[in-house]
């Protein structure tokens, strides 16, 4: 399968000056490019559930996500 990737989205170009949205980036290294301008440059905003953002970022590629277990524990019974 294919890597993961993603690409900038026009509307959040200003808030990333080191990317370019015409470029897809391996989503791995994204996310280390991503939370080091948070961290050096101080955020404009703040992560509510992944980095990089499905809001600010189009993805391609890579195997699908698992699904997730309701379970909270490991030695829970499944229900």
């Amino acid at each position: 399968m294919s890597k993961r990737e993603a690409r900038l989205r026009l509307e959040f170009e200003q808030w990333y000056p080191s990317l370019r949205r015409d470029v897809w980036y391996p989503a791995d290294e994204l996310t280390a490019t991503v939370l080091k301008q948070l961290q050096d440059d101080g955020p404009r905003w703040h992560s509510e559930d992944r980095v990089p953002s499905d809001e600010h970022f189009q993805f391609r590629g890579g195997e699908p996500q698992p699904q997730r277990s309701q379970r909270t524990r490991r030695l829970d019974t499944p229900g």
